[in-house]
């Protein structure tokens, strides 16, 4: 009897001590795992918002210039504005950049 229940004690603490080891390398694992994506992710949205900022910075500033050029002609800022979509009071800040 003293051997039998030996053995069960034996095997029930293998049973923890794989099991403790098994969940320790497991959670070290999904962790990494975890980070990996996470950056993978992280960078997948930066640069497509930072494509989109870009996009609308680029078009902001075309608009800018357009307005500059008609003002050069005199155009007046309410027809500028409607050309350009830009507000009015967007362009008379820039005539004041501008004199």
């Amino acid at each position: 009897m003293d051997q039998e229940c030996y053995k069960r004690q034996s095997i029930r603490q293998g049973l923890k001590q794989g099991l403790e080891q098994g969940l320790e390398q497991g959670l070290k694992q999904g962790l990494e795992q975890g980070k990996k994506q996470g950056l993978e992710q992280g960078k997948k949205q930066g640069l497509e918002q930072g494509k989109k900022q870009g996009l609308e910075q680029g078009l902001k500033q075309g608009k800018i210039e357009i307005a500059k050029k008609l003002l050069k002609l005199k155009m007046p800022i309410k027809q500028i504005a409607e050309i350009t979509s830009l507000d009015e009071k967007e362009i008379e800040k820039i005539v004041k950049e501008n004199s």
